[in-house]
């Protein structure tokens, strides 16, 4: 990877943040069908209160079998990266070359709190909520267009009391 500025490095993971941030809780809300989408093929920890989920399309299953319909309130996010330069795994099963690495090929984590409303009446009451989430590039989003640039690779969701 070329020399790239951390002014360029911080805007870059602050966009990611804010895309994956706007599109993963209307996908909660409205988008379930979709939810499996955002994960890594293979992530490394999700954790829903305490309980461990396989995958993402056992998240997706969550929501749409278990969950009755949410609404989530984002108050703030934050993000920091972790790795400027991550080692992506191809689709072969191959490690990206350092010389053909991009900007987007870090990984990162986002740090989300707000409050979500369990139910679809607007008299249900909103439960506060604490969401870390580490990022990684998806290997395939070069090549796809239209791909997520970054996958859920760990997520750790609690509400607060």
């Amino acid at each position: 990877m070329a020399s790239v500025s951390d002014d360029t490095l911080t805007k870059v993971s602050t966009e990611a943040a804010t895309e994956f941030v706007q599109t993963f809780y209307q996908a909660l809300r409205s988008n379930r069908e979709s939810i499996s989408s955002f994960y890594d093929a293979n992530p490394q920890t999700i954790i829903f209160n305490g309980n461990p989920v396989s995958d993402g399309a056992a998240v997706q299953d969550i929501f749409i079998n278990q969950m009755p319909p949410s609404s989530f309130e984002i108050q703030s996010y934050d993000c920091q990266i972790i790795n400027k330069a991550y080692p992506t795994l191809l689709p072969s099963g191959g490690v990206k070359p350092q010389s053909e690495m991009g900007v987007k090929d870090m990984s990162l984590v986002i740090l989300v709190s707000g409050a979500v409303r369990y139910g679809e009446s607007r008299d249900q009451p909103q439960r506060g909520f604490s969401e870390t989430i580490v990022l990684t590039p998806n290997p395939s989003a070069d090549r796809v267009r239209g791909r997520k640039d970054f996958l859920i690779q760990s997520q750790n969701f609690r509400l607060v009391v």
